[in-house]
């Protein structure tokens, strides 16, 4: 090649960059064996604080995933997270996405969903730019318990539209929308809603049902629990217009950055303002059963003017995990691990509200993953008892959602899904006791 290319050596490529900019003796040991790695590896990892019981949760949750969701996900014709770029060659994998497609929009019950978008909050700030684009309108109403870092994603997202944001209250006695006060804030201007069930204190949200006869044609947005829709009503049978989810509950570990999986579901008219792609069922050449990209609304393909967005990459391996986990469990396996779900939360409420000078469950509501609990210790010493008894979990629901810091100090978030045991449960009780 250098031959080729008329020059002498290597180094003679970069001729043009000034030496003084130039980083030269890179201070790398020496390379090693595989064998050598390993114990490498063991060693460091060896280093790893280990747990005996987990609740940790808000968003990220250790649920059971089935074998056969690793295995088929491993396989070398899916192990990829792209969509491919030449997608009518790669029958397999678009009738994989139109398969996870097709259950989606089963579970949310709306009549479109895309082919994945990065995570749930990603999928959540879509959703509002696509709110936009319907009706051009500029106010977001929000509710005024969601998560700090969902509302730092919706404002990131909706930079250079002139969005503004207004707040609905949640009632402190249930713990669900105050639909009143929702009511009287809707305006003219008002662009879309933005609904969650389960909401940020845990609770699943009855007054969801009603929010659709109070704000008129303004676009509303759920943002819900995939697994929670096994037993709670979905949102398209509510009247929602776009509902989103982060997915990483279908068949995904909690790991540290991921990955995640954006769900991202709506009505069918509004399919050409809606961002990412959408595999289709045709028919080839021959008449055989065919899947084919049918929309792809991004800048690669289309003028960057006309785009709906931008996404590239997409999460289509994370959809191949949640398809294959959804169709491992069905309805009925669904509808047991949300119930389990609710059991085990409504458990720890009985057990740690038994402690003298813990709060569990401050509303009335029905909770499903996620419990605040308020304890009469400093997080240093909570951090210590928790520790020491192999518990990771207590996320501050102060730093969860910072706008209501003031009003639950000393709460923080238990979380429990259907591996959580009453072992599990009788351990952080004892944890937590007074001493």
């Amino acid at each position: 090649m250098l031959s080729y290319l008329g020059i002498g050596s290597v180094d003679d490529l970069f001729s043009d960059i000034p030496q003084k900019v130039r980083k030269s003796g890179i201070d790398l040991p020496d390379g090693i064996s595989e064998l050598e790695l390993t114990a490498l590896a063991e060693s460091v990892a060896s280093m790893n604080r280990k747990y005996r019981y987990s609740f940790l949760g808000c968003g990220v949750y250790d649920r059971f995933v089935p074998a056969v969701v690793d295995t088929v996900i491993s396989r070398g014709e899916f192990l990829t997270s792209y969509t491919p770029y030449q997608p009518e060659v790669s029958q397999g994998t678009l009738q994989a996405l139109f398969e996870y497609q097709s259950l989606m929009s089963q579970l949310m019950a709306m009549d479109v969903t895309n082919s994945s978008m990065y995570d749930g909050f990603t999928a959540l700030g879509e959703a509002v730019r696509m709110a936009f684009r319907i009706n051009g309108r500029h106010q977001v109403l929000l509710p005024e318990n969601i998560y700090t870092r969902k509302l730092g994603v919706i404002r990131n997202y909706t930079i250079g539209l002139g969005m503004k944001e207004a707040f609905y209250r949640v009632d402190r006695s249930t713990g669900s929308l105050d639909i009143e006060d929702l009511k009287g804030k809707v305006g003219s201007d008002t662009c879309a809603v933005v609904v969650e069930n389960p909401n940020s204190f845990g609770i699943l949200d009855p007054e969801v049902r009603h929010v659709r006869e109070v704000i008129g044609d303004a676009v509303l947005i759920a943002y819900v629990d995939p697994v929670s829709l096994g037993i709670v009503v979905p949102p398209g049978e509510y009247g929602a217009d776009i509902a989103v989810a982060e997915g990483q509950q279908l068949g995904m570990r909690p790991n540290f950055g991921g990955p995640f999986l954006g769900i991202m579901s709506f009505r069918e008219e509004y399919v050409r303002k809606s961002p990412g792609r959408i595999i289709g069922e045709s028919v080839d050449s021959s008449g055989r059963r065919a899947f084919v990209m049918t929309l792809q609304t991004r800048e690669q393909h289309i003028r960057r003017q006309r785009a709906m967005s931008n996404i590239c990459t997409n999460q289509a391996l994370m959809a191949l995990a949640a398809s294959v986990y959804l169709a491992t469990l069905g309805p009925e396996g669904l509808r047991a691990v949300a119930s389990r779900t609710v059991e085990m939360s409504s458990r720890l409420i009985s057990s740690l509200s038994s402690l003298h000078g813990i709060s569990a469950g401050p509303f009335r509501g029905t909770y499903f993953s996620d419990v605040p609990v308020k304890v009469p210790y400093s997080r240093e010493e909570l951090r210590r008892r928790l520790e020491s008894a192999g518990i990771a979990g207590g996320i501050p629901l102060p730093s969860v959602i910072q706008p209501l810091a003031a009003e639950f100090p000393d709460t923080y978030f238990f979380s429990v899904t259907e591996k959580t045991t009453d072992q599990a449960i009788a351990a952080l009780a004892q944890a937590l006791g007074v001493e």
